[in-house]
Formats: structure tokens, C-alpha cells, sequence
């Protein structure tokens, strides 16, 4: 019986991935908003002197991709690839968060921690050395 119930498991997602008419009733395609911060949902190409704001050119750039992303997956015919197309574009989505999200904690904790502050005797001489040092440029007469 545990056979039986084991094989029927594996075998209903094959008959289900198997058959074309699946329906994209439930589905629902990405959006844009998902994705981006609130600033940039409805973000527009850089102008003028928002050219040479990276971030907002960063997120101008994703919303085109994504656009264009999703043109593709609605050009696909079968609902199967439909669905595994939109799911791809997900992922890839949330990747690039993922890495836009490192890159900009890696950038603050540069800024907390500049690298000077990280290993601080790289800058200081050795108390010791300072002395005999100071000593040398001593008046003759006080030594």
C-alpha cells in the first residue's frame, strides 16, 4: 500500500507537467512593484541632471529589462512554459535585490568602517620608537 501511495507521489507532478492545458487562472504575472523600492515603481529614464544619478539610472535600467522580460514570457505559447517563464523572471529578480541589497550594505559598512579604522597600527608608530626618536632632536645640551 505505501508503494502504491510513494508511486502515485511521484508520478501525479509528471501527469500534471505532462499535460498542456494547464491553466494560468490563480497565476498571477509579476509586477514591477514587487520588485522595487517605492521611490522607483514608477521610475522614468534619467533627464537633465537625474543622468547622473546611478541609482536612479540602476533602477531605470532593471524596469526596462523587466519590461522586456515580461513581453517574452506573454509571447510564450504553452501555459507550462508560461508559468516557468514568469517564475525565471522571478528569480532573476529577486537575485538582482539580493545583490543590490549586498552591495549597498558592503558600501555603508565601508563608510562606518573606513579601512584605517579597521587596523588602526598600520598609522601609529610604537610608543617606544617615539621616545627614542623625540630624544634625538633634543638640544644637545639637555642630554
Amino acid at each position: 500500500m505505501k508503494k502504491i501511495i510513494v508511486l502515485l507521489m511521484l508520478s501525479l507532478p509528471l501527469l500534471v507537467c505532462a499535460n498542456e492545458n494547464i491553466s494560468l487562472e490563480g497565476f498571477d504575472e509579476p509586477q514591477w512593484k514587487d520588485f522595487a523600492p517605492v521611490a522607483y515603481v514608477d521610475v522614468k529614464e534619467p533627464k537633465g541632471l537625474a543622468k547622473f544619478n546611478d541609482v536612479v539610472g540602476y533602477w531605470h535600467k532593471r524596469r526596462v529589462e523587466f519590461d522586456k522580460g515580461i513581453e517574452k514570457c506573454r509571447a510564450v505559447e504553452g501555459n507550462s512554459e508560461k508559468i516557468s517563464c514568469y517564475q525565471d523572471l522571478k528569480v532573476k529578480q529577486y537575485q538582482k535585490n539580493s545583490d543590490y541589497n549586498a552591495r549597498i550594505e558592503a558600501m555603508e559598512q565601508e563608510r562606518m568602517n573606513p579601512q584605517e579604522m579597521q587596523m588602526p597600527t598600520t598609522n601609529m608608530y610604537p610608543v617606544g620608537g617615539l621616545i627614542e626618536n623625540f630624544s634625538k632632536y633634543q638640544p644637545s645640551e639637555l642630554h
